[in-house]
């Protein structure tokens, strides 16, 4: 609620209105009106009489006559009408004498009334409030629309949890990590569990604890599901691919290190093994065979199977850049250059980093160009 202002100017349109209005009527125009009124009336009433008595040929006279009275009513009601309403005469006058001429003396009654009660019964204007009712605006804080997936950078929540100095905005920090499902989230989380507050370092490890307790209950029922006796070949071999997933899935999450790594690296391999001898054909088998191998720096089989899983009809998109980073770790570069120019440039515009890396690749491999052809 908002004191209204005590004085606010008023447009010029209006203040010249209000004072055409105020001024006062002159007698001589107001007693010329109503004694024009009068006359009307009085032939109006004439004119009703002979109507109702007499038909026939006196039926022009007494047309002639209401035309006659409306007239005269119009000039009557027009001269009563406030200065401000007499500015346009001839439509003031049309309309006047219309609305006499097909309402009878019902016309010239009412319009006279209501000139009278305009005049002598001014109506009050309205109590002006003190206050001002306003809407209540939202918060500049609350989002007008919200996306499926809020976007956040880990680099700024990393630079939130290592440099501010308010624990309150690096525990909003460690909330933001929920939005994210990469492995970059995990090494956030990790960072604040270095945090100088508890809130901070409990929030992040309770992040963590959460996500490796849903991991474990997953493996513990598809391991219950594989031990039973009367599951089926094809099902048990769905099993073993799923069970291979989940653990490669927590791997690339980063919620395995050191030892437990290795260990869950070592299963992962099994069950994928089990889930090949059992279907072979399976590209998606195939093609996570070499994922598993390559994080085992098992360049020779992931590099056989990354080629075997794109023969099967694996996209390029999937199978070249992990083709790239083998070439590069084996020092193959020119291998690099050709497997990052054959990925369609849609699928680098969609991934910013892998698209830094094949633009600092295929500009090098064109600047070296002019100076292979000189030698």
């Amino acid at each position: 609620m908002l004191p209204k202002p005590s004085h606010r100017p008023k447009p010029r349109s209006e203040t010249a209105t209000q004072t055409l209005e105020s001024q006062p009527k002159p007698p001589r125009s107001v007693r010329h009106g109503l004694c024009l009124c009068l006359a009307a009336l009085a032939i109006e009433v004439v004119v009703l009489g002979a109507a109702l008595a007499y038909s026939g040929p006196g039926t022009g006279i007494v047309l002639i006559l209401h035309v006659g009275g409306c007239a005269v009513a119009a000039h009557g009601l027009h001269a009563l009408m406030p200065p401000s309403q007499q500015s346009q005469r001839r439509p003031g006058l049309v309309f006047l004498f219309a609305l006499t001429f097909f309402m009878p003396l019902l016309g010239t009654l009412g319009m006279l009334g209501a000139l009278l009660a305009e005049r002598y019964i001014p109506s009050r204007p309205p109590v002006v409030s003190g206050w001002q009712s306003i809407a209540m605006p939202e918060l500049p804080q609350q989002a007008a629309v919200r996306s499926a997936r809020l976007e956040y950078g880990d680099g700024a929540l990393s630079a939130l949890l290592r440099y501010c100095p308010n624990p309150e905005r690096r525990l909003s920090a460690v909330l933001a990590v929920r939005h994210l499902r990469d492995v970059k989230d995990t090494e956030v989380l990790r960072l604040a569990l270095t945090d100088t507050a508890d809130d901070v370092r409990l929030l992040a490890y309770s992040i963590l604890d959460r996500r490796e307790q849903a991991f474990n209950v997953r493996l513990k029922t598809l391991l219950a599901q594989l031990e039973d006796l009367t599951c089926a070949p094809p099902a048990r071999t769905q099993l073993e691919k799923r069970l291979a997933q989940t653990q490669f899935e927590m791997i690339e999450l980063g919620l395995c290190r050191g030892e437990v790594l290795d260990f869950v690296l070592k299963e992962a391999r099994r069950h994928i093994n089990a889930a090949l001898h059992g279907e072979a054909d399976d590209r998606e088998s195939v093609f996570l065979l070499g994922c598993i191998a390559l994080q085992q720096s098992d360049l020779a089989t992931a590099e056989q199977a990354f080629v075997q899983a794109q023969a099967m009809g694996m996209s390029q998109e999937a199978v070249l850049p992990r083709l790239a980073e083998i070439a590069f770790r084996q020092r193959r570069f020119d291998l690099v250059t050709h497997y990052l120019q054959a990925i369609d440039p849609i699928c680098l515009r969609a991934q910013p980093q892998l698209s830094g890396i094949a633009a600092h690749w295929i500009l090098e491999s064109s600047s070296c160009l002019p100076n292979r052809s000189s030698t």
